[in-house]
């Protein structure tokens, strides 16, 4: 028995069940990326490697606006590893700043892509992110969504 794009069907204990069909190359993908890092080994590559790290991982934005707040470069730093999974690469082929996390007038984290990472979402028909960030005395979160237009009629 079918339904809208979907199946009902009866299971052997009597349960009716009911299984969408789901084209993800017609529907609208989302895609998405998560990542935790511990804020003690950011703390740990700062003080090993100090403006390096700063200049190869974070934009001038994020440099000047979070340099001294090490949870921020932390969640910064997960966003970054999440973007790279939404956009199914891993960091391969993307620079750190190519992915940029700056805030609107609110705070709520935006997420800014360039280069080559812009490139790849264009690729993949990703036109719009959302991410969020959190952090914990010891644990720095980000989760990214990314949508995908969808494709054929």
């Amino acid at each position: 028995m079918t339904q809208g794009s979907g199946t009902v069907t009866a299971e052997g204990d009597g349960r009716v069940v009911y299984r969408p069909e789901y084209d993800s190359e017609r529907a609208g993908l989302v895609t998405t990326g998560i990542d935790v890092i511990e804020i003690a080994r950011i703390q740990r590559t700062l003080d090993d490697f100090g403006e390096r790290f700063l200049h190869r991982v974070y934009t001038e934005y994020e440099r000047e606006r979070y340099r001294d707040r090490v949870p921020e470069l932390a969640a910064r730093f997960a966003a970054k590893e999440a973007t790279s999974k939404a956009l199914g690469t891993g960091i391969r082929g993307i620079r750190w700043r190519e992915m940029e996390v700056v805030s609107n007038r609110r705070g709520k984290p935006v997420l800014v892509l360039h280069g080559q990472a812009a490139e790849r979402a264009e690729m993949l028909g990703l036109y719009a992110f959302d991410i969020s960030l959190t952090h914990s005395r010891t644990e720095a979160i980000a989760f990214v969504v990314a949508l995908r237009r969808p494709s054929g009629p």
